[in-house]
C-alpha cells in the first residue's frame, strides 16, 4: 500500500480494507457474469448451426450467404468508418461469410442503440443554450496561440463544451490521493452531489463515500448516483439503484446487461466524475473501488491519476453529467438544466488567473471523436516535445500517423505504458504498435512496479489533456468518455512532473529489442492487431 496519509479516523479501515471473499470458483459459477456468458455462447451456438449446418445442407443458401457478404462487404468500405475498423469486420465478413455479416448487422443496426443516440443528442440540443464560450473568453482565445484557437473553436462547436477561467486545478499524480479531498468536498455540499462512474466497489473507498452520502440526504442535499450496467457487472448487487433509492439517493445503472444479443453494451459509460454543488468536480482515471487506491493489489503498483476542479469550469462536468442522465428521462423543456447551471455560479473572467480549463465529454453518439481529435491537436501542435500515458496504446490509423509525423518533424514523443497488463490479449495487441512507433522514434518505457491506469497527454508544459479517455479504439469511438483540456495553468507542470517521475520508474523498450523479439511473438501481435479495432 502507497505512504500516502488516509485522515486518522480512517487508517485502521484503510489497513483492513481487503474483504473476505467467496472461492473464485464458486464465485464465478453462480455470478451473473457467468450466467450472461453462458446464455451469450448459447446464443452464438445457435446462429453457428443456422449459418454453417444449414448452409452444407442446402446450396442456396451456401450462395445466399456469398452474395450477402459480398454486399455487406461493398457497404462496410463505404462506411465512414475508420480505416482498420474496415478492414477488421471485412476480413470477418469474408472468412464467416453468413456468421460475419450477421454480426456486423448485429454491431451496426441495432435499434435500442440509436434510439440510446437519439436521446442523447435529444438531450445535448435542448441543453445548447449552457454550452457556448462568453465573449469575454473569446476576446482572451483570440490573443492565444492558433494552436489553441482552432482546438478550443472545435471543443465548443464539436463537442457543445465552452472555455472557462477562474478554475482552480489541482492535480493529483496518483489515485490514492484524491481520497481525503473527495470526502472533505462531500462533507461540505450543500445543495446536491452528482456522481457518474465506470465502477464501484464496495470497499474501504466506496463505504465511506456512501456513509457520506446517507447523511447528505437527511440533511437535504440531493444526490444523484449513476453507474455503468457492464462495469459493475461483477462488483454490485442486481438492482443496486434500488439499494440507493431505498437510502434516499436517486440512482441509475446504465445500461445493464441482459442475457440476450444487444449492440448498446458495446457502448459504455465510462466516464467518472464528482460535482458538489455545481462548484466543485473530480474526474480522472480512477474508479470508486479499492484498487485503484492501491489498497490491495492485482496487477502490482496501480499508477493513476486524478484532479479537482474548483471554479466556472465545473459547469460543463454539471452539463454533462446531466445529459447522460436526462437521456433516461423523457424530457419537453430545458427545466432538468437550469436549476443546475445558473449563470449566476460564474464570475466575470480574470485574464491574469488560472488560465484556461476546457472539461469535455464525447461518445458514440458523436460522430466527430472529440476524445481523439483532442489528443491527435495537442500531438500536431506541439513544438518541443509530447509526454504521453495510457493503459492500453492501440491508437487508430489518424493518431498513429500524428505520433510517427510528430517524431519525425522534430518533437520529441515519449509514452509510458505498463509492464504488467491487466488484459493480456490487449497488451499483445499493443506490442505490434510498440514496434513500429520505437521504430519510427517515438521513445516507449514500460512502468516497472505494475500497471499504468493515468490517461494523459501534455504538450510543451502548456497545455494538457487527462481524465478517463484511453489511447485505444474502445475510448476513441465506443464508449462515453470526459476529459479536461488545461491551458496556461500552474497543474500543467504537475501534470509534467508526475510524467517525468514515474519516467524514473520505468525501463525504455530500445529499438534494438523490438527488432530481437521472439518471430512467433511478433507474428501472434500482429493477427491479434488486425482486430483490435473490434476488442
Amino acid at each position: 500500500m502507497s505512504d500516502f496519509h488516509f485522515r486518522e479516523d480512517l487508517k485502521y479501515q484503510a489497513k483492513n480494507g481487503v474483504r473476505k471473499v467467496r472461492a473464485p470458483f464458486f464465485r464465478l459459477v453462480f455470478s451473473r457474469t457467468f450466467l450472461a456468458g453462458v446464455l451469450f455462447i448459447l446464443q452464438l451456438a445457435l446462429i453457428y448451426y443456422l449459418t454453417f449446418r444449414l448452409g452444407k445442407t442446402y446450396t442456396f443458401i451456401a450462395e445466399a450467404q456469398v452474395l450477402l457478404s459480398g454486399i455487406i462487404i461493398i457497404f462496410i468500405i463505404n462506411s465512414r468508418s475508420e480505416p482498420s475498423y474496415k478492414l477488421s469486420w471485412s476480413l470477418v465478413v469474408a472468412v464467416f461469410p453468413l456468421m460475419g455479416a450477421f454480426m456486423y448487422a448485429w454491431a451496426h443496426f441495432n435499434l435500442s442503440e440509436h434510439r440510446s443516440f437519439r436521446r442523447i443528442n435529444r438531450n445535448i440540443r435542448m441543453s445548447r443554450e449552457y454550452a457556448a464560450t462568453s465573449e469575454p473568453i473569446r476576446t482572451m482565445i483570440r490573443a492565444e496561440s492558433r494552436e489553441f484557437r482552432k482546438l478550443a473553436y472545435y471543443v465548443e462547436h464539436s463537442g457543445g463544451f465552452p472555455a472557462y477561467t477562474n478554475t482552480e486545478v489541482k492535480y493529483y499524480s496518483m489515485g490514492e490521493y484524491t481520497f481525503n479531498d473527495i470526502l472533505d468536498a462531500l462533507e461540505q455540499a450543500e445543495e446536491f452531489i452528482f456522481m457518474e462512474f465506470f465502477i464501484i466497489q464496495p470497499g474501504v473507498f466506496w463505504d465511506n463515500i456512501l456513509d457520506i452520502l446517507e447523511r447528505k440526504v437527511d440533511e437535504g442535499v440531493e444526490v444523484r448516483v449513476m453507474y455503468d450496467g457492464v462495469g459493475c457487472l461483477s462488483t454490485l448487487p442486481y438492482k443496486y439503484n434500488r439499494i440507493l433509492e431505498q437510502k434516499g439517493i436517486m440512482s441509475h445503472a446504465f445500461s445493464p446487461i441482459t442475457p440476450f444479443f444487444s449492440t448498446h453494451y458495446n457502448n459504455r459509460d465510462h466516464r467518472k466524475i464528482i460535482i458538489v454543488d455545481g462548484s466543485i468536480a473530480f474526474s480522472g482515471g480512477f474508479n470508486l473501488a479499492d484498487e485503484y487506491l492501491n489498497i490491495y493489489e492485482r496487477f502490482g503498483k496501480w499508477k493513476d491519476n486524478g484532479f479537482r476542479l474548483r471554479g466556472d469550469a465545473v459547469r460543463n462536468y454539471t452539463l454533462m453529467f446531466l445529459q447522460m442522465w436526462n437521456a433516461e428521462r423523457d424530457l419537453d423543456s430545458n427545466s432538468g438544466y437550469r436549476m443546475y447551471l445558473e449563470t449566476e455560479r460564474i464570475r466575470k473572467p480574470d485574464p491574469d488567473r488560472d488560465g484556461l480549463v476546457i472539461p469535455y465529454g464525447d461518445g458514440p453518439n458523436n460522430r466527430d471523436n472529440v476524445a481523439k481529435n483532442v489528443y491527435i491537436a495537442l500531438i500536431s501542435g506541439a513544438k518541443r516535445h509530447v509526454d504521453i500515458m495510457t493503459p492500453y496504446l492501440i491508437p487508430d490509423n489518424d493518431t498513429l500517423h500524428a505520433l510517427k509525423y510528430a517524431v519525425k518533424s522534430g518533437t520529441d514523443v515519449s509514452i509510458i505504458i505498463p509492464h504488467i497488463p491487466d488484459k493480456k490479449i490487449v497488451y499483445l495487441m499493443s506490442k505490434s504498435y510498440v514496434r513500429e512507433l520505437v521504430e519510427s522514434g517515438v521513445r516507449i518505457y514500460e512502468y516497472m512496479p505494475g500497471f499504468v491506469h493515468t490517461k494523459m497527454v501534455v504538450a510543451d508544459d502548456l497545455i494538457a489533456a487527462t481524465g478517463t479517455v484511453n489511447m485505444d479504439f474502445r475510448s476513441m469511438y465506443l464508449h462515453y468518455e470526459c476529459g479536461s483540456i488545461i491551458y496556461n495553468n500552474d497543474a500543467v507542470n504537475d501534470i509534467e512532473a508526475d510524467f517525468t517521475e514515474t519516467l524514473a520508474e520505468c525501463r525504455e523498450i530500445t529499438p534494438a529489442e523490438v527488432r530481437d523479439w521472439n518471430p512467433f511473438y511478433r507474428l501472434l501481435a500482429g493477427i491479434f492487431r488486425v482486430f483490435s479495432p473490434l476488442v
